[in-house]
């Protein structure tokens, strides 16, 4: 990609980032509706149930335990769990909750907890489209404790018509309100696909954001949190992702292939310029250790190895 252009991707990108961004619950539901009608079409739970309870359970993604654990449905460690753990205070104080690499994996061990255990077997008689049945029976089961738990998730589904997903047409229903409609079969049959053209700057994958995306479906496409996302682009917060902004997708280097310095002009920040040339932003302050101590200035010269 043409340099200049790459230069004002990185050079915007800090500007429009001010406060921790959550998502809303159609960004949720944009991001994991495939999740939830694949767990449908391998285990058989209404993708409507798995979805609602996700955002439930998540706070649309924006819980510590999605955050930190990518743990969308608060499924605790229990004596059987052998994986990573996160600790976090719910009934008692510094409770041990799963912890995962991926939301993939935590929707896949959610499926799997309910397919396993004996207390929930009654609810794979019911008809895959009850999802009422579903609602109601999870509770009888001892899910969750709060009586008005089915309702909750009743509610959930029928405020964003997620019924339409537990259909034979799947996430096929939701996604038809896009002006492209043969675009969103395609994504239907490859959900989750990477949908950009990956560049590469100084030697590292990046992609340019497109437009309706956000961090959190920019992450799912290539299998990662959102924080590590956030960390790979020295960014400390989400915020409302503007199409056309340009993301690296894997760690950036130690120094630059391509220059030997680098001269502050206007409007440029540290970051920025860290961006500009695929370099970690600690890289770079610790080759110029002034960074630390004071802001930049047009004219000043930084090294890049």
């Amino acid at each position: 990609m043409n340099r200049i252009i790459l230069y004002i991707f990185f050079l915007l990108l800090p500007a429009v980032c001010r406060a921790q961004y959550k998502m809303t619950a159609q960004e949720y539901i944009d991001t994991y509706k495939y999740m939830a009608v694949r767990s449908m079409k391998e285990f058989g739970i209404p993708a409507s149930i798995t979805l609602a309870q996700g955002l439930l359970e998540s706070g649309n993604g924006g819980s510590r335990l999605a955050v930190e654990g990518n743990n969308h449905f608060g499924i605790k460690c229990k004596g059987s769990w052998t994986g990573a753990k996160i600790y976090h205070d719910d009934d008692a104080k510094g409770e041990c909750f799963r912890k995962y690499r991926n939301a993939e994996q935590s929707y896949r061990d959610h499926s799997k907890f309910l397919t396993e255990s004996p207390r929930y077997a009654a609810l794979f008689k019911l008809d895959a489209t009850d999802y009422k049945g579903w609602a109601y029976g999870l509770k009888a089961a001892g899910y969750a404790t709060n009586p008005k738990y089915p309702q909750l998730l009743i509610d959930i589904i029928e405020r964003n018509r997620l019924y339409q997903l537990d259909r034979p047409a799947g996430a096929g229903g939701l996604l038809s309100r896009r002006a492209n409609r043969r675009e969103a079969k395609a994504e239907l049959n490859e959900p989750l696909k990477p949908k950009h053209a990956v560049e590469r700057n100084n030697g590292v994958r990046y992609i340019v954001s497109q437009e309706g995306e956000s961090f959190a479906s920019v992450a799912a496409q290539y299998h990662m949190p959102v924080k590590r996302l956030l960390k790979i682009n020295d960014l400390k917060s989400a915020f409302p992702l503007p199409a056309g902004t340009a993301l690296y997708v894997e760690p950036k280097r130690a120094r630059s292939s391509s220059a030997r310095s680098h001269t502050i002009a206007s409007g440029e920040s540290y970051h920025s310029v860290a961006q500009q040339y695929g370099i970690k932003l600690k890289k770079l302050q610790k080759m110029n250790p002034i960074i630390r101590r004071f802001p930049p200035r047009v004219g000043q010269e930084l090294r890049l190895r």
